[in-house]
């Protein structure tokens, strides 16, 4: 009987299922406590700044990683619909693979947190993407970013 190896594909499909369901991240990831390997140093060492095609619950733009500076990210947030920079900051967990950002609202009361992890292939920056959720007024919605040029 031939056995067949699970297109890449699916497996990242699986691994945004188990995101967008809110699984924890620490379901999906390794413990923290694991000694570092030659291949989670090449995931917490990957570089993430750079511009990424957004879609967030259907709404589409641009997310831009300016800088990650000792976990501290800060970033701009460009929906089609707004039609402007939106400056977000937050935090990347190199060794989770996660990003938290924190969109306001301005003048209005409230925020969207967005919980996103990083997938992909970190050997091909041009892989890299995104998956995952934001939450605002207690709902949560999916939201992914694929990686589109290091500028």
């Amino acid at each position: 009987m031939k056995r067949f190896e699970r297109p890449k594909l699916i497996v990242a499909l699986l691994a945004l299922l188990a995101m967008l369901t809110a699984v924890p991240a620490s379901a999906i990831t390794a413990p923290n406590s694991r000694p570092r390997t030659e291949a989670t140093a090449k995931v917490q060492d990957t570089s993430i700044t750079g511009l990424y095609q957004l879609n967030a619950n259907g709404s589409t733009g641009t997310l831009h990683i300016l800088s990650v500076n000792q976990g501290q990210v800060q970033a701009d947030m460009r929906y089609d619909a707004v039609g402007f920079d939106e400056h977000v900051s937050g935090t990347w967990d190199g060794s989770a693979r996660t990003l938290t950002l924190v969109r306001p609202f301005g003048p209005a009361p409230g925020n969207q947190t967005y919980t996103l992890w990083l997938g992909g292939s970190t050997a091909y920056p041009a892989h890299l993407m995104f998956g995952g959720y934001f939450t605002e007024s207690g709902a949560q919605y999916g939201a992914y970013a694929n990686y589109i040029w290091n500028g």
